[in-house]
């Protein structure tokens, strides 16, 4: 008898799925189609030869992740591995503009305020708002909302940035991304490389909360860059099963 069963083995699935093997329990994973994987899939698009992440590409937000620091030593044993570039996004614009984001903040710091005076300042407080608050933040995209524990977390906030400062944290961060692109950088450029990223989170440029999920992936990419899985997304799915 399985202590959990988990219907589907997407990320998320196959993440809780691995976290709840080491800890000992039974777990069984249900999946419907012919591969393991979700959205982590792998095709030959285009051309015989060449394969393409045609949903799943990047694991940005998975490699900073806790979950991937306690799983990435048994990962590697059984073959994942993830490649890195010094140089995790970049913007083409029709005029013919272009940006590029590095990994390292100095150098994005001094690009963006060439773009723009001030603009790359903008950048480094963003980011480290976001590094500050990453404890916060990322138990609270963590957990579930109606709970003593969100309730509990809520608590502590209280009493470290007092209950209007609290608020005005939750009102900073329901910001859709448009309103924070275009009230916090002047340069068209720097705002066209973070805009399309918001789609990574599943949330448009217009949805609430977007700004701050696009401040938590301007902050990963520099910190983490936009890793891939070598050999493809599709070949996740057979570490995770090991």
């Amino acid at each position: 008898m399985a202590d959990h069963v988990i219907i589907g083995t997407g990320i998320n699935a196959l993440v809780a799925g691995a976290l709840l093997s080491r800890k000992g329990k039974k777990v069984l994973l249900l999946e419907r189609e012919s591969r393991i994987g979700g959205c982590m899939m792998t095709h030959e698009a285009t051309l015989p030869g060449f394969h393409h992440d045609v949903m799943a590409a990047t694991f940005v937000l998975f490699a900073p992740s806790p979950a991937y620091g306690e799983l990435a030593e048994d990962l590697a044993q059984h073959g994942f591995e993830l490649c890195h570039t010094a140089h995790p996004t970049a913007v083409l614009r029709p005029c013919g503009r272009s940006l590029v984001l590095s990994t390292d903040q100095a150098s994005n710091i001094a690009a963006f305020n060439a773009r723009a005076p001030g603009d790359g300042d903008q950048h480094r407080r963003d980011v480290a708002g976001i590094a500050a608050d990453a404890p916060f933040l990322f138990a609270l995209l963590g957990g579930d909302l109606w709970s003593w524990r969100t309730a509990r977390l809520l608590l502590r906030e209280i009493r470290k940035r007092g209950l209007n400062g609290l608020k005005s944290w939750i009102g900073t961060a329901l910001r859709p991304a448009r309103s924070w692109l275009e009230s916090s950088y002047s340069s068209p450029d720097i705002q066209a490389l973070w805009a399309p990223w918001v789609l990574h989170t599943g949330l448009t440029p217009e949805s609430t909360y977007s700004g701050q999920m696009g401040k938590v992936v301007a902050f990963a990419l520099e910190a983490a860059g936009a890793p891939i899985v070598k050999g493809g997304a599709a070949q996740a799915g057979g570490p995770f099963g090991a």
